[in-house]
């Protein structure tokens, strides 16, 4: 027979205050004695031991909190995507294969995180207050996208100041400050534009000023690490290339970044391919110098960059396709148009349609050999 309600009252109480005499000093061994026994069978003290005991386990919540950092870290990422692409403020909570197990992740995070102590029941509380919603994306009444991209970015790094993905959190503030900035600049707040311009550009420079692992210290580095300070010097480079309206100067200093970008790539032994955006932005710099400032020597070296571009065909592949054949960015698109540009534009179609007659050829040989 089970013990009557009465007597597992009475057992608790003595149990409770057995654990809470030895928690005053911990000078003793903890009493599994005379409550372990207890303890296995009653699932409310063996909470209530737990909490007391070890006020809580620190390391248990230092999981649990990076966890979480994960999940607001997702959430921040959403609304700033959607933000920054104008995508009629509609967030996907996930940018995943499999959208429904992320959906469920995040779920049993939030619960395994608010059922553990009051401190973080109420962190979560609030976290699901501004949530967008799962299913539908909509946004929580009366919040803007820029408040909410920073709040749950910022509190993915308090929760977890020194988690791997510190640092691409920093180039994401930036990212929410730029956008902002844009904004601003678009409603004719030049001077708020400013403001939001330097913090998105301190951002950046709190993600440079960590180091570059492998370059000086010997250290490996995470590959997550390495993109992150490419990252960053492309973003710093786009936002002194905006905020300077394209002037002389700013060009200079955005060539100067993406130069430096470009020599991480290689230094670190990232694979060139995947860094196309560099050359395409150090290609438009060039071409602004060119035909909005008169510079001649620097078409010369917008042409050196596209024929150094071509010279690898597995850079010139990516290269050719998402810039010239694709036209993934309409501003190279549009100053490869002007006269002064004419034999560069002509140069990269020519190599362009080399690539596509090249990988027909290949697919041709390919399916004879297997007739």
């Amino acid at each position: 027979m089970s013990a009557s309600p009465a007597s597992r009252s009475a057992n608790c109480s003595l149990v409770q205050n057995l654990i809470a005499d030895w928690a005053r000093a911990k000078d003793k061994p903890f009493p599994y004695l005379k409550v372990g026994k207890h303890l296995a069978a009653c699932p409310t003290c063996l909470s209530w031991a737990t909490a007391i005991a070890y006020q809580p386990s620190e390391h248990y919540v230092q999981a649990l909190s990076l966890r979480l950092s994960w999940v607001i870290a997702i959430l921040g990422q959403s609304v700033l995507r959607a933000w920054s692409n104008d995508q009629d403020l509609r967030f996907d909570v996930v940018c995943a294969q499999d959208p429904e197990s992320v959906r469920d992740r995040i779920a049993k995070r939030l619960s395994q995180c608010e059922s553990y102590n009051s401190e973080l029941k109420e962190r979560v509380s609030a976290i699901r207050e501004l949530m967008p919603d799962l299913a539908t994306g909509a946004l929580p009444d009366g919040l803007e996208p820029y408040a909410l991209a920073r709040y749950f970015i910022e509190t993915a790094l308090q929760l977890a100041p020194q988690s791997g993905q510190r640092l691409k959190l920093l180039d994401q503030l930036g990212i929410a400050e730029f956008t902002r900035a844009a904004g601003e600049r678009r409603a004719g707040r030049e001077e708020q534009a400013d403001r939001h311009f330097e913090r998105a550009k301190d951002y950046y420079r709190q993600v440079m000023a960590v180091g570059v692992p492998g370059r000086s210290d010997g250290a490996e580095g995470s590959v997550g690490e390495k993109i992150d300070q490419v990252s960053a010097r492309l973003s710093l480079a786009q936002v002194e290339y905006v905020q300077g309206r394209q002037s002389r100067p700013a060009l200079e200093k955005a060539i100067e970044l993406c130069r430096e970008a470009e020599r991480l790539v290689r230094e670190l032994g990232l694979a060139e391919q995947d860094f196309t955006r560099v050359l395409s932005n150090l290609l438009i710099c060039y071409l602004r110098l060119c035909i909005d400032h008169g510079r001649t020597d620097a078409r010369e070296q917008a042409r050196r960059l596209a024929e150094d571009a071509c010279a690898s065909p597995a850079v010139a592949r990516v290269f050719l396709k998402r810039w010239v054949t694709d036209g993934e960015d309409p501003e190279l698109t549009e100053l490869l148009a002007f006269p002064q540009a004419e034999d560069i534009a002509s140069y990269l179609r020519r190599e362009a349609e080399k690539v596509r007659g090249g990988e027909a050829a290949a697919v041709r040989q390919c399916s004879r050999a297997m007739e």
